[in-house]
């Protein structure tokens, strides 16, 4: 009898518009850490047809449903009724906020390395920039660890919300002095300023004091046969092996050049398994 080809069941692989996460276009496209990542974590799946797509968080938040969809890296929390998460790999860095050296706020502030979010809230007047606060899609926050401070000044001239297709602040909203400093992480701060070749050394970056605590990530499938044999695999990789731990850092480092606190709490937690009370779900 003729032996039966059994077809690969496929599987979505969504990604979102966030460098250095992902990258869509020139001259790094698809050299994110988390597009080598994903390259990575697909050699090692070989037994399904992969896709990837772009989609916003709305779509995303939908398409779950469909029940082949999956994400390598998602903060804990999101959508639990809908997916299943791995054990968690990796976690988010503090927010910090960026000003230029040659404005009032960094007069203000000086060399610093980190300042309170409440106290620039709520004892200056100076304007903050941020992306929306919440998605769409209901109550979960870009800025899960800061929301709260935050949410009180949304439509105050403390607060400005901006949205765009990059889903990402830029220095831009600071050169043309709409704001006074932004909200962001460092790894995306200094992506930005290698990809348009912005000399970085007209900007402040300090860690916020409210910001402490690093979030968990982990991949992320639908809640569904597939999606749970996708993550009984993927949890497989995490724990009977440390490539996956060395490969995420590795890539990951690559744009975040000298952040020797991340790497090395990074290295502690999750491959000598030193407890960590900063390192939250």
């Amino acid at each position: 009898m003729p032996q039966v080809i059994q077809a690969k069941e496929t599987i979505n692989w969504v990604k979102w518009k966030l460098v250095p996460e992902y990258i869509d276009s020139a001259p790094y496209k698809d050299m994110g850490y988390l597009d080598n990542f994903l390259k990575y974590t697909l050699k090692r799946l070989p037994e399904y047809n992969h896709k990837q797509e772009y989609s916003p968080i709305n779509r995303i938040a939908e398409s779950w449903k469909n029940g082949n969809v999956c994400s390598l890296h998602l903060w804990l929390g999101y959508w639990p009724k809908k997916i299943i998460y791995s054990k968690p790999y990796a976690f988010t860095p503090r927010f910090g906020i960026i000003v230029r050296k040659d404005s009032k706020i960094f007069k203000h502030l000086g060399t610093r390395k980190s300042v309170s979010l409440k106290y620039l809230l709520s004892e200056t007047n100076y304007a903050m920039g941020i992306l929306p606060l919440f998605y769409r899609t209901g109550t979960n926050s870009r800025y899960p660890q800061l929301k709260h401070l935050i949410k009180p000044y949304i439509g105050t001239k403390k607060v400005e919300e901006f949205k765009n297709s990059r889903n990402e602040m830029s220095v831009a909203y600071l050169d043309s002095s709409r704001v006074d400093y932004i909200l962001r992480m460092r790894i995306t701060h200094y992506a930005e300023t290698k990809i348009k070749s912005i000399n970085p050394n007209k900007y402040q970056h300090y860690y916020l004091d409210e910001g402490m605590t690093y979030k968990k990530v982990a991949a992320a499938c639908s809640k569904s046969k597939l999606g749970k044999e996708v993550i009984t695999k993927i949890n497989k990789f995490i724990e009977q092996d440390y490539d996956f731990f060395n490969k995420y850092i590795y890539f990951r480092q690559q744009w975040d050049t000298h952040n020797t606190v991340f790497e090395e709490n990074y290295k502690n937690y999750f491959i000598k398994k030193i407890p960590n009370t900063k390192i939250t779900k």
